[in-house]
């Protein structure tokens, strides 16, 4: 487990909501400044997937979101919370799972 993958689960077992706790990983690294999505706030999207889409956005990375989108979807079959929530998955492999992808296409 990678240092992004280790502070967003972290910072998600201190009581963040999963936006606020991917964001928040990679806010300082990467130098980031907009506002953190509300969880559900687009079609009942998992808010770490929300996060995930708009730090790529904010780091230039435009052209990888339908990429992560898809790979999000191949692991886990669904991007809604209220879908996901009906697996043995919690928030926080989500949230550490974005992050971890995060990496790897930053280049971390």
């Amino acid at each position: 487990m990678d240092k992004h993958e280790k502070r967003a689960r972290a910072l998600k077992s201190m009581g963040n909501n999963c936006s606020v706790s991917l964001y928040k990983t990679f806010m300082e690294d990467k130098r980031l400044d907009g506002d953190i999505p509300e969880p559900r706030s687009i079609d009942g999207k998992c808010g770490a997937l929300l996060t995930a889409i708009k730090i790529l956005r904010e780091t230039g990375h435009e052209d990888k979101v339908s990429e992560f989108e898809n790979k999000f979807l191949e692991l886990f079959k669904y991007n809604k919370c209220m879908d996901l929530m009906k697996y043995e998955s919690r928030c926080s492999d989500y949230v550490g799972m974005c992050a971890r992808m995060l990496d790897e296409i930053l280049g971390e």
